[in-house]
C-alpha cells in the first residue's frame, strides 16, 4: 500500500470504476488528473497489480459557532472484487487518517457506500439529507417575495456562485469547501467524459439594491397527461446566502409555467420551506438518509475548534480502539469559544469515538445515542448538559459530494 504516483493513474482509475460497477470512458484519466492530488492519493498493489483506490482531499467544514475547522474528505475507495477480506482498506484508511492527523486535520469525513463498513474505523454518521417532494398546486406563499430572479447563462453564475456559496458555508454547519474545478463541473464548462452534456436552467437572485445573494440550479421533465400538463421540477440545487432570496428562490421554482410537481434531493432536514407556504402539507419529507459520516482525528483541535448553544464544561472519556483520539478530555465552551485539554479527572460521560463523530456537528441526540447504550453516564445529569451544549440550529447539512 502506498501513495500512486502519475504512471499508476490509469490502473487506479481503472480499478476505482471497477469497484464502483462503472463504465471507463475515454479521456476520463486525463479528466480526473486535473482533480487528483497524488500526495493524498493511495493504491494498495500486490506485486505491480493495483487492487484497491482511496483518495483524500482537504477541505474546510463550518462546525456551530459557526466556526471552521481543518478537515480531510476521503472518496473513491475500493477494493478489487478478487481482493476482499484481506485487510486491504484498513491498511489505506488507517494510512489517510494517519497521514491526516500529521498534517493537523481535526476531522475526517465521508459518504459511506455501506452502512456498516466504517464504523470500525471510529466513522459515525454526522449528517443527514432528506428528499421533498412539493405539490405546487397547493404551494401558495403566505406572501410574495422582495428582489427579482433571472435566468443566467453559466459563465454569469460561474462568475457569481463561488461568493454566494461561500457565505452560505461560512455560517451552515457540516458545509465544506469547493474548488475552482468543483464549478467548472457542475456548471457543465468542463464535461466530464462518459456524461451526457446536461443543460440545467440557472436562476440567479438579486435583492431589491441588486446584489446577488442565491441561485438554483434546475431541470424540468415536459409531461403531459393527453392535454393536462404534468411536468416536474428537479431541483439539482438552491443555496441561499439570505432568508429573502430563500424564499425568491423556491417561490420561483414553485411557480413555473406548466409544472405540477417538484422534487429536491439532497437538502437539509430542517427544511424552514413549510413555514412559508399557506398549505405546509403541500410539502412533503418524501426520504431521509445518513450522508456524511465523521471521525475524530484530534479531540483537543475538534472541540475547541467548535462553539456551544450554553455555557457548561464536561469531561469526556474518549474510547478509540485505533488509538488515535483516546483519552479523558476536559471541554469547556460557549458561544464566544472553547478550549478542549487533557485531563486526569474523573469522567461525566464515556464516549466511544465514533459517536463522538456523530454529535460532533449538532445534529444527533446525545439522548438518543445514551437510550441506545452508546453513551455512558457517570454523573447524573451529563447527558442533558452534553444535549444543551452541543445542539445545533440550523441542523448539520453538506450539500457537495466528494
Amino acid at each position: 500500500m502506498r501513495l500512486i504516483e502519475d504512471g499508476d493513474l490509469a490502473a487506479w482509475v481503472r480499478c476505482m470504476r471497477i469497484g464502483f460497477h462503472q463504465d471507463e470512458p475515454d479521456g476520463l484519466v486525463d479528466h480526473l488528473r486535473a482533480e487528483i492530488d497524488l500526495d493524498r492519493t493511495w493504491g494498495a498493489f500486490e506485486g505491480s497489480h493495483l487492487c484497491g483506490t482511496l483518495r483524500s482531499i482537504a477541505t474546510r467544514l463550518t462546525v456551530p459557532g459557526p466556526a471552521g475547522v481543518r478537515a480531510a474528505a476521503l472518496s473513491s475507495a475500493t477494493v478489487a472484487p478478487t481482493h476482499r477480506r484481506r485487510g486491504t482498506l484498513s491498511a489505506m484508511v488507517m494510512a489517510a487518517l494517519r497521514a491526516s492527523t500529521e498534517s493537523g486535520e481535526v476531522v475526517s469525513i465521508l459518504v459511506a457506500s455501506e452502512y456498516p463498513i466504517y464504523g470500525r474505523f471510529g466513522f459515525g454518521p454526522a449528517i443527514e439529507g432528506a428528499i421533498y417532494n412539493v405539490d405546487v398546486r397547493g404551494a401558495h406563499f403566505r406572501r410574495r417575495a422582495t428582489g427579482s430572479v433571472a435566468l443566467v447563462e453559466p459563465d454569469v453564475l460561474r462568475r457569481e456562485g463561488p461568493d454566494i456559496y461561500e457565505r452560505f458555508r461560512a455560517v451552515q454547519p457540516g458545509a465544506i469547501d469547493r474548488s475552482e474545478r468543483w464549478w467548472d463541473v457542475a456548471l457543465g464548462i468542463v464535461e466530464v467524459p462518459g456524461t451526457e452534456p446536461t443543460a440545467p436552467r440557472l436562476g440567479l437572485y438579486r435583492s431589491a439594491a441588486g446584489l446577488p445573494e442565491g441561485y438554483v440550479r434546475y431541470r424540468a421533465k415536459q409531461d403531459w397527461d393527453q392535454m393536462r400538463p404534468n411536468s416536474q421540477l428537479s431541483i439539482d440545487e438552491l443555496v441561499a446566502a439570505t432568508p429573502a432570496a430563500y424564499h425568491a428562490l423556491w417561490q420561483f421554482c414553485c411557480e413555473v409555467d406548466l409544472v405540477r410537481s417538484l422534487e429536491a434531493w439532497q437538502r437539509g432536514v430542517d427544511e424552514p420551506l413549510a413555514w412559508l407556504l399557506e398549505d405546509g402539507r403541500a410539502l412533503r419529507q418524501a426520504g431521509r438518509f445518513d450522508f456524511i459520516w465523521a471521525r475524530i482525528l484530534d479531540v483537543r483541535g475538534a472541540l475547541a475548534g467548535r462553539r456551544y448553544a450554553t455555557g457548561d464544561a464536561l469531561v469526556l472519556e474518549v474510547v478509540d480502539p485505533l488509538g488515535l483520539a483516546g483519552g479523558r478530555y476536559l471541554v469547556e465552551g460557549g458561544r464566544d469559544g472553547a478550549t478542549c485539554t487533557t485531563t486526569t479527572a474523573a469522567a461525566d460521560l464515556v464516549v466511544p469515538v465514533d459517536t463522538l463523530g456523530s454529535v460532533y456537528l449538532g445534529g444527533t441526540s446525545w439522548h438518543s445515542l445514551h437510550r441506545a447504550g452508546r453513551v455512558d453516564e457517570e454523573h447524573d445529569g451529563a447527558v442533558a448538559r452534553a444535549e444543551a451544549m452541543f445542539r445545533s440550529a440550523p441542523a448539520p447539512w453538506c450539500s457537495t459530494w466528494f
